[in-house]
């Protein structure tokens, strides 16, 4: 089996991780892993050679069986070895490897995948005789002539098939029919085969631009760079700071990461970067193919990739000499990861920095509490864009690009609503704006935190509600498939007639995306409507095709869950109505009142991006909460002041740093005791180590229960995280958070 070797760096890197998220180092090790390759670990076991001839008289049965097959042939992988006794060895070898007979030993067991190929197109007769019935393949062969007369001194004559077909939308069919035709060629080409178009030209920046580029530059060239909190309005040209920032690590000789929280939600980042370093830029996500990826992975451990752009992952791409890191939309939760070593990319991206010396920006529009505090301290550079830039108004004589208004925003009581009589799931003033934006031919968005049709299915008469029997969470209703689903665990039920306790009847309560597409749909009958959540996703091609018909203007309203929060830059969109913004607010949770005002100011977002005009309308029954006021007002400043005064009055981050730990069991009563347990074995440690902490709870969790199985938590708050953290308690089968980014 193939050996990987981790550097010095990553070694120490992972070490570092494995205590910060108290984790195993083969788990912050994995992390450094090659993609495109199926890696697990296996186990094998061999005959120890002090028992090669012991006498196995003492033996039963299934361990003998064992014996003689590791004396025929060792070691054995596990699997081999239940093959061949015809048992499941469960106990038998941990028995053997206790008496001495055997050792176990551990490889990652390795399989490559073939790797992929690019197919590239070229037009061979630019004049062919095709039947008048062949207009698809006539607009083909005119979009490839246009793309010869475009094509900059040095380019390459080939198209790339895929990209090509995308922006014609085309179909492969067609392209095939040209090629039996002659009048096309197709040539395919490993990646670094592949031809490089010329880089996009850089655009001229706004004077607020050069002045944060200037100052961001000036910190590079310092040779110890401090960390840089970008903070912009969104549509303030962040991205184009981030351009630049790479273009200057490239021009020194050296690599950088872009993170984007999620690749399928930031394809139009992803375009900017691939246009303006073109043949440089590898994308990594999970999505890809395991040959893809591998590819990618060695390209980038050979240099032949210099800029990396992908989700957190992206950070454990093995580019020789990093110069840059940068984080965009640094305060989404996405950069956390749920499952062993639990890092958050944040922390991880400082900590790379400084071992190689690399600049690191984190930019956004809504920062994170803890980011502003590091910011206001000192700990982070901070830059400030607070201008939208307008793509569309250039002064041709400054240079310089002109700058666009925020849209205007207007809460929307809902009681007052209700007291009038309007029960709608839109707003009259949200009607009146969406009604504007469709007879003016432009589009709208209605953001819903919320999959499904109904929240809630709740019996009239006996107040019962419809719960998975499995994690006591209401299950959602989805009339287009007709079931109740469970969003946890995917638990799926028939809706039943009546209500299982009373007999009585069933009424359908809270609004989902399908729900309020209905209402849409009945509102505005002549409307094109996209419902955009992640059932609807998944069954309509990805995000991807998605974006491209809402930038083709072929839907006239999208209905969707926060993802179309995320970073689109949407022309067209000039109305925005949340159909509710308290469902986060009241959650049982300290970050909600800020991901609450990061919500609502992300999706006010996407409006007004080309022109002045457009509107934003936030439905609330909670008018006043400052983080509903402050993102009507696009005020961060403002939102910031209120919220870390409630962080510092409660303690919480970032004036203290949390531990969540979880544990699941079949009964509630064996969950309750560990947690009790592990309650008492942490306050010693904390006490030997001399830490002060406080620990809160244990308790059920927000979702008592999980795919039948009884959950308890409990969390531990101190100052002093640096000294808990060695040797800190982690149970087997125990969910250990440090830092969490949810208390849920």
């Amino acid at each position: 089996v193939p050996t990987i070797a981790l550097t010095p760096e990553q070694w120490e890197l992972a070490f570092w991780l494995a205590r910060e998220t108290a984790s195993t180092i083969y788990a912050a090790a994995s992390l450094f892993l090659p993609p495109g390759v199926q890696q697990r670990m296996v186990e094998w076991f061999q005959i120890r050679m002090d028992a090669s001839d012991r006498d196995d008289g003492t033996l039963t049965t299934a361990q003998r069986g064992v014996i003689e097959e590791l004396r025929s042939e060792s070691p054995l992988k596990l699997d081999t070895l239940r093959s061949r006794t015809g048992r499941q060895l469960t106990s038998v070898l941990p028995d053997l490897e206790a008496l001495g007979w055997i050792e176990r030993i551990r490889r990652v067991d390795q399989h490559r995948a073939e790797l992929p190929t690019r197919r590239f197109i070229r037009l061979v007769d630019d004049d062919p005789e095709l039947p008048g019935t062949a207009k698809r393949q006539r607009e083909v062969v005119d979009a490839l002539r246009h793309s010869a007369r475009m094509r900059r001194s040095g380019e390459s004559d080939l198209v790339d098939e895929a990209a090509f077909r995308e922006k014609i939308d085309v179909t492969r069919a067609i392209i095939n029919a040209l090629r039996d035709k002659g009048v096309i060629e197709e040539i395919e080409l490993r990646e670094e085969n592949a031809p490089r178009p010329q880089p996009a030209p850089a655009p001229r920046l706004t004077p607020m631009q050069e002045r944060v580029w200037s100052a961001f530059r000036k910190d590079l060239e310092s040779g110890d760079p401090t960390p840089s909190l970008l903070f912009g309005v969104t549509g303030s040209g962040k991205t184009e700071i981030y351009l630049r920032a790479v273009g200057w690590a490239l021009s020194r000789g050296r690599g950088a990461i872009v993170l984007v929280p999620e690749i399928g939600l930031a394809t139009q980042v992803v375009r900017r970067f691939i246009d303006r370093f073109p043949g440089r830029v590898v994308v990594l996500h999970s999505g890809l193919k395991d040959a893809t990826r591998l590819d990618a992975w060695e390209g980038i451990a050979e240099g032949r990739f210099d800029v990396v752009v992908g989700p957190r992952s992206a950070l454990f791409a093995p580019i020789p000499v990093p110069g840059l890191i940068v984080i965009d939309e640094e305060h989404d939760s996405a950069y956390k990861q749920d499952v062993e070593p639990r890092y958050h990319a944040r922390e991880v991206a400082k900590y790379l920095a400084r071992q190689h010396g690399a600049a690191l920006i984190m930019g956004s529009a809504t920062p994170a509490i803890e980011s502003a505090w590091h910011a206001d301290r000192g700990d982070y550079r901070k830059l400030i864009l607070p201008d939208r830039v307008s793509p569309a108004v250039i002064d041709q004589d400054s240079g310089s690009a002109g700058s666009l208004e925020l849209p205007g925003v207007s809460i929307v009581d809902l009681r007052a609503e209700l007291k009038v009589g309007h029960v709608s799931l839109l707003s009259r003033p949200l009607q009146e704006n969406v009604t504007g934006s469709l007879e003016r031919g432009e589009q709208a968005i209605l953001l819903l935190n919320r999959r499904g049709q109904s929240t809630v299915v709740l019996c009239r008469s006996c107040g019962r509600r419809l719960i998975c029997p499995f994690c006591d969470i209401p299950m959602v209703y989805h009339r287009d498939l007709q079931i109740l689903i469970c969003h946890r665990c995917n638990h799926q039920d028939a809706p039943p007639h009546r209500c299982p306790e009373c007999f009585g009847q069933l009424d359908y309560f809270g609004a989902g995306t399908q729900r309020v597409e209905e209402e849409v749909r009945h509102l505005y009958p002549g409307a094109t409507v996209l419902r955009w959540d992640q059932d609807s996703v998944r069954r309509q091609g990805g995000y991807d095709s998605m974006l491209r018909r809402v930038e083709r203007r072929e839907v006239d309203v999208v209905v969707g869950t926060q993802m179309v929060a995320k970073g689109f830059d949407l022309p067209g969109v000039t109305t925005i109505g949340v159909i509710s913004a308290d469902t986060m607010v009241h959650l049982p949770d300290f970050r909600g009142p800020e991901r609450t005002f990061q919500l609502l100011t992300q999706v006010a977002g996407r409006a007004g991006r080309r022109g002045p005009g457009s509107k934003v309308v936030i439905q609330t029954y909670t008018p006043r909460h400052y983080a509903i006021q402050a993102a009507a007002q696009h005020n961060y400043d403002a939102f910031y002041a209120e919220e870390i005064g409630f962080r510092e009055q409660h303690q919480f981050p970032p004036f203290t740093r949390l531990i969540r730990y979880v544990v699941r069991r079949d009964k509630e009563r064996q969950a309750a005791l560990e947690a009790e347990n592990i309650a008492r074995e942490v306050a010693r440690h904390a006490r030997r180590a001399g830490v002060t902490i406080d620990i809160l709870g244990p308790t059920p969790a927000f979702a008592a229960r999980v795919r039948g199985q009884y959950q308890w938590q409990l969390v531990v708050r101190t100052r002093e995280m640096e000294q808990l953290l060695d040797g800190l308690p982690a149970p087997p089968g125990w969910v250990v958070d440090v830092d969490p980014q949810s208390m849920m």
